[in-house]
């Protein structure tokens, strides 16, 4: 070949060479465009100014804020507290790699009594527990806020929530009226892969869903298709009442007072027993919700009629209807238990008991039941006593709790815990008078559902953020 033709050849090359340039170049810009999510600019398929479109950056217009649920300091002992807040992000496809937050602690005058800051990512879809622990201050608080910093929160991202393959089970309470531990075991569900840097957060509620107590702890690792035991404790407890109960529905309650010659022993002036068994019976009174109602029925030898006070809200007049409560002088004055029990059922079956609320009478007694008499054979001792149980057995198939006191030795003990009592633990002897006030104490707390807790575990989620 010439070097002629070979020079022409050559410069045929380099001219397709360059056409193809020409043409490719345009088609590459077409398919590969230049980035614009960081030039400052509103330009390509952006939505707003670097954000939106092809951006991973999602414009503040599109997204909405987390949602505070609510924020709260939790007493722990020695003047120190824990701030827990359960924040929402409602955003499905949308989160923030690192949101810096403060919690404020706010007293009655709207004065910060302390202030802690972190930092939390906020995964779409998915719920945090934002968690401070050891905070000391002093002062009453009036609140808890919660704030996220504003430069943090224009800066949402495309992200997804991946499914969680983290499951709990064998959650458990206890010592809820010492020390307080909640144990649980983590399961990774994975069966190929560990997981590993994990946080986790306890939170408590009582029976309302109000939260009483927060707490975190982290695992490293979790081997595959593997399980991992996890506690929480804290140093209070978190029942309110000593015996580790507190009414989670109304009670209605007829007291059932006992009036008879017994209960004035010596001519004392106020009579005794009487007046000494009175005061402590508002001891109970006393103790009542505002939701419970309250009233009372005295008896010897027939139940007042009408009751010393119908089944109401109104405590103090309650308690002035035990304060009036007095022995009749006129004529022999015997101990009509069974008339009593009836009469007070009878109240509590009336338009003035609440449907949702218990039914509960606490029955006080110092001698032994000898009216009403045998109709057919009055020489039947046996038949107060029997008229009782008959009466207290219809009341216990009726939802009726009978809490049964004697009060002093002359009194059939055997009677009034078998079978007027519920059962005999609702039986309760006050050797004196001045023994009663703890008795009625004791049944006022007894008489509430045992306290009731929620538990929840939040498992702080990762998201995956597009770059």
């Amino acid at each position: 070949m010439e070097w002629s033709q070979k020079r022409k050849i050559l410069y045929t090359l380099v001219f397709a060479g360059i056409i193809i340039l020409l043409v490719s170049y345009p088609v590459y810009q077409l398919t590969h465009p230049v980035p614009t999510c960081f030039d400052k600019k509103q330009n390509g398929s952006e939505v707003g100014v670097d954000c939106g479109g092809a951006c991973a950056r999602v414009c503040t217009t599109d997204v909405k804020l987390p949602r505070v649920v609510w924020a709260k300091a939790f007493y722990l002992d020695g003047g120190t507290y824990d701030l827990g807040a359960y924040v929402e992000n409602p955003n499905t496809s949308a989160g923030v790699k690192n949101a810096r937050y403060t919690m404020r602690v706010l007293g009655n005058n709207g004065n910060v009594l302390a202030e802690k800051s972190g930092s939390t990512e906020l995964a779409p879809a998915s719920s945090i527990l934002l968690f401070e622990t050891g905070v000391s201050f002093s002062g009453t608080v009036d609140h808890v806020e919660v704030s996220f910093n504003t430069e943090d929160l224009a800066s949402w991202t495309k992200a997804f929530t991946p499914h969680s393959l983290l499951a709990t089970k064998n959650q458990n309470l206890k010592n809820v009226d010492s020390k307080p531990r909640f144990d649980a075991v983590l399961v990774n569900i994975d069966p190929v892969k560990e997981l590993a840097n994990l946080a986790l957060g306890a939170i408590i509620y009582d029976a309302l869903r109000h939260p009483i107590a927060v707490s975190k702890t982290y695992v490293d690792r979790i081997p595959k298709s593997g399980e991992q035991n996890i506690f929480f404790t804290w140093p209070s407890r978190f029942t309110k009442r000593s015996t580790g109960g507190i009414c989670t529905s109304p009670v209605d309650t007829m007291l059932v007072f006992d009036r008879s010659g017994s209960m004035d022993i010596g001519g004392k002036n106020p009579p005794e027993p009487l007046e000494t068994a009175k005061k402590a019976a508002t001891t109970y009174v006393d103790a009542a919700d505002i939701v419970d109602k309250v009233g009372i029925v005295s008896f010897a030898t027939t139940p007042s009629s009408p009751v010393d006070h119908e089944l109401s809200l109104s405590h103090e007049s309650v308690r002035g209807a035990i304060a009036a409560i007095f022995i009749n002088k006129n004529g022999t004055q015997n101990t009509n238990l069974g008339d009593a029990l009836k009469t007070a059922i009878e109240e509590l079956r009336s338009v003035r008991h609440a449907k949702e609320a218990k039914k509960v009478i606490v029955a006080l007694t110092d001698g032994v039941a000898n009216r009403p008499l045998d109709p057919i054979n009055q020489k039947n001792g046996a038949y107060a006593e029997e008229y009782a149980s008959e009466i207290a057995k219809g009341a216990r198939a009726d939802g009726v709790q009978i809490y049964a006191i004697g009060l002093g030795k002359g009194i059939n003990e055997a009677f009034l815990g078998n079978r007027i009592a519920s059962d005999p633990s609702r039986y309760f002897n006050a050797p004196t008078a001045e023994d009663l006030q703890n008795v009625y104490k004791n049944i006022s707390e007894t008489v509430c559902k045992p306290e009731n807790f929620i538990t929840e575990i939040i498992i702080t989620p990762r998201a995956v953020f597009e770059e």
